[in-house]
């Protein structure tokens, strides 16, 4: 009778150890867009799966583990299809998708003649393939936790953001760069650490925004996008950061990027920069909000971002002049400016700050919590 007594025990301790690892495992689950307009995908899953039609979670074909399968469009009948782990937790899945290694499963849409290929995974797991692109594992530890909790933050405040495409966030610098499951032991120990931390400003998830150099003085959100938001304003740098940089056109090819009806550049209307300080064509922080660029035939006013996007600056900080035959661009930072300079962090985390006082500079007001 003792004997039956302590198998039951050890049952129930078992499977109560089992049941709080999986939910310590726990991180909400994403869909990241990868790719779109394919007409074939291979897969080979790490474990075994099962493939189900995602209208009604109807279970299709079960697929063995390392073994390659390749879905054809021609041959696919559901709208759409998920892949999911038949016996352990999603977080312990890896698939390769046409060569490439993700954590997680996988789901596939059948979208205007193609697919649409999205990864399904965890938040704590998809981090892993984001810190380490975002920022570089040899940054200080305390900067790569910045970094962490602005890109946890930023994943769970935009979540849905590309719902009308069939997953929540894309893959590129629209959301936050994606490369898979990566692993480096500085980047692990920052997610490790930080887990199910999240920014909060009022009660909500803070859209923590963050770029790579401020050039010295971080931009007010609205100035960028728009919209204000009272933890994403102008901060200055206490440590000196960058070197400028320096972008020349000729003044024919600068001429030619307005089209046909604007002539020959003839002179520029842009005052000077001086970063931290504002003019009526210019931020509080000193980044180009327009300039007038007047030619042979026709005058043109621009935003700073538009000439960012037409001439590929690195950021709007900049100074720009006719200089006889060329268009010299002079600045400084690069991104769009708003929330946090990973460039800063770094530097703050050297001079022996912490990752909480490194967010709070950047995210003036909001408080760290622990989600999950």
């Amino acid at each position: 009778m003792l004997k039956k007594i302590l198998i039951a025990v050890m049952i129930l301790f078992v499977a109560t150890s089992t049941a709080q690892a999986a939910q310590k495992a726990w991180s909400p689950e994403l869909r990241i867009g990868l790719q779109s307009g394919v007409k074939k995908v291979t897969l080979n899953f790490s474990a075994p799966c099962v493939m189900i039609d995602a209208s009604n979670k109807r279970q299709l074909s079960k697929i063995p583990a390392l073994k390659n399968f390749v879905v054809d469009f021609s041959e696919l009948e559901a709208s759409a299809i998920e892949f999911r782990p038949k016996e352990i937790l999603l977080q312990n899945l890896f698939v390769t998708i046409d060569g490439k290694k993700f954590s997680g499963g996988v789901r596939l849409n059948k979208v205007n003649g193609s697919l649409t290929v999205i990864n399904l995974v965890p938040l704590e797991e998809y981090l892993r393939g984001v810190v380490s692109k975002e920022m570089s594992p040899s940054f200080p530890i305390e900067a790569l936790k910045a970094q962490t909790i602005a890109a946890r933050s930023f994943a769970m405040k935009n979540r849905k953001r590309h719902d009308k495409d069939g997953f929540d966030l894309c893959s590129t610098t629209h959301c936050q760069m994606y490369d898979g499951a990566l692993t480096f032991d500085a980047t692990d120990k920052a997610i490790d650490e930080t887990r199910g931390e999240v920014l909060m400003f009022n009660g909500k998830i803070a859209d923590a925004n963050f770029h790579t150099d401020s050039g010295g003085m971080t931009e007010n959100v609205g100035e960028v996008w728009g919209t204000a938001a009272p933890y994403l304003i102008a901060v200055k740098e206490i440590l000196k950061l960058g070197e400028p940089w320096t972008l020349k056109f000729t003044a024919k090819d600068f001429s030619s990027r307005f089209g046909e009806g604007f002539g020959d550049v003839r002179s520029i209307n842009l005052s000077k920069l001086t970063i931290g300080q504002s003019a009526i064509d210019r931020s509080s922080s000193g980044r180009v909000k327009s300039a007038q660029i007047i030619g042979s035939s026709k005058t043109v006013n621009l935003t700073g971002a538009d000439l960012r996007r037409k001439f590929s600056l690195p950021s709007t900080l900049f100074d720009m002049r006719l200089d006889g035959g060329l268009i010299i661009f002079t600045g400084y930072g690069s991104g769009h400016g708003v929330g946090m300079s990973q460039t800063g962090a770094k530097s703050y985390a050297l001079e022996g700050w912490s990752y909480e006082k490194i967010l709070a500079h950047y995210y003036q007001g909001a408080t760290l919590k622990k989600v999950y």
